[in-house]
């Protein structure tokens, strides 16, 4: 038998999920007229007082996200500033500054309560290499070994311990850009993972992590036409800013089982923040619902999950409720009307039709539990016209959704290529 990577539980469990969201609401959503370049920088313009929301409903955001179809949840615990969503003990720069609630909120607190609330799987975006408070900035040359540098380290590890120390366990844990490891200077996070949080998914987590992540390398909520689980590294370390088409793709050969999660705005790339904040004015720039469907087939379709942002009211809820609704419906609709299935090991698996029947959708599912076995498949249908090739690629890995939208008799799948035994868990007609 073949030696190849197979996933973690949790890796699997992740990959079953497909659809997530990533929450971003924080500072900047109170300075939408401040560039990026300054939410770095700016601690004395971004006060902790002028975080100052009505009411923040978290249960309303998990409402939306359940309707999309979000099996977890990430949220922006600490941003770029240094402002905490928490009531961190090592500064007064967090919640506990802001006039919401006297200084009495939690919001990853309600965050996670409303997770469970809503059976979403609750994860935390922390960021370790950035800290506009203590005048840390990752587009810097920082010299680490100084006594400022150090001195963040420690508050660093001190706001992690309470982050994934405090609020149970987390299904997600999100690195924006990866992480400084400890030989280079950064915090403590192996050591602090698996005292903390052992079982949780790592996305651009460090090398020597068991359950990560990569990313695939562009934020348009579009994987590549093969996009691979394993990967010659088991780390990826590249923000959200530059094109990199063989991170996205992995390598099929590779040792490592590290998938790409896709990352994008739930509105365009003009809006606040890139995408992934809120502006008055800006309900122009939200995408279409049926925009967001084309992304999933992309993503999704594609061996991929599709983290989607959510971009908060200043007022603290979620304004693009009906966005979420209909893509849901949309998502649902694909795999509404099951015609014919089958599954099981060998290199040809056919459907046949008692007559012409029209389908929408064709769907292929490997079985990742046994790792990536498929290199080459080939899917022909018989139309009234006779046989036809309607789709050839190299992966299949957990989903492989082909949008066909014609009436067959017959569809088969043959598998080209392999490395050992392949095993089809789900091949399905979808009308």
């Amino acid at each position: 038998m073949n030696k190849f990577p197979i996933p973690t539980i949790p890796q699997e469990e992740w990959a079953n999920c497909e659809l997530g969201v990533i929450i971003h609401y924080n500072l900047e959503t109170f300075h939408p007229d401040l560039p990026q370049n300054k939410w770095k920088s700016s601690p004395d313009v971004m006060t902790a007082d002028t975080f100052a929301p009505k009411e923040v409903d978290t249960d309303q955001w998990m409402e939306a996200a359940k309707a999309m179809g979000a099996k977890y949840a990430v949220f922006v615990a600490n941003h770029v500033t240094g402002f905490a969503m928490w009531p961190t003990k090592q500064n007064k720069y967090s919640v506990v500054g802001s006039p919401y609630l006297d200084g009495k909120a939690d919001i990853v607190r309600d965050f996670i309560n409303s997770c469970k609330k809503y059976d979403i799987k609750p994860g935390l975006y922390y960021s370790t290499g950035c800290n506009g408070y203590y005048g840390i900035n990752d587009e810097m040359l920082n010299d680490t070994q100084t006594e400022t540098y150090r001195n963040y380290i420690k508050v660093v590890e001190s706001q992690l311990e309470e982050l994934w120390g405090n609020y149970g366990e987390l299904f997600e844990i999100w690195f924006d850009g990866g992480v400084i490891s400890l030989s280079q200077g950064g915090p403590n996070v192996l050591e602090l993972i698996r005292k903390y949080q052992p079982e949780a998914i790592c996305f651009q987590g460090l090398k020597e992590q068991t359950h990560n992540l990569r990313w695939v390398g562009n934020e348009r909520g579009e994987a590549p036409l093969n996009c691979w689980s394993t990967s010659t590294k088991n780390t990826c370390s590249f923000g959200g800013t530059e094109e990199d088409r063989g991170i996205g793709k992995g390598n099929p050969e590779g040792e490592y089982w590290i998938p790409a999660e896709s990352d994008m705005g739930n509105r365009s790339k003009q809006a606040s923040g890139g995408g992934w904040g809120w502006r008055e004015g800006e309900e122009h720039l939200v995408y279409k619902p049926e925009h967001l469907l084309d992304c999933y087939y992309n993503t999704v379709g594609r061996n991929s999950n599709l983290l989607l942002g959510m971009a908060i009211h200043r007022d603290g809820y979620f304004p693009d409720v009906q966005q979420f609704n209909e893509f849901g419906r949309l998502v649902n609709e694909i795999y509404a009307d099951p015609v014919k299935s089958t599954s099981g090991t060998g290199n040809k698996y056919e459907l046949d039709l008692t007559e012409l029947t029209y389908i929408k959708n064709i769907s292929i599912m490997e079985d990742i539990h046994y790792g990536e076995r498929v290199r080459d498949f080939t899917v022909t249908v018989e139309t009234e016209n006779g046989m036809e090739e309607i789709f050839n690629a190299e992966c299949i890995g957990h989903k492989r959704l082909i949008k066909l939208e014609k009436k067959i008799k017959k569809a088969i799948l043959t598998i080209n290529q392999r490395v050992d035994t392949v095993i089809i868990k789900d091949f399905t007609l979808y009308a």
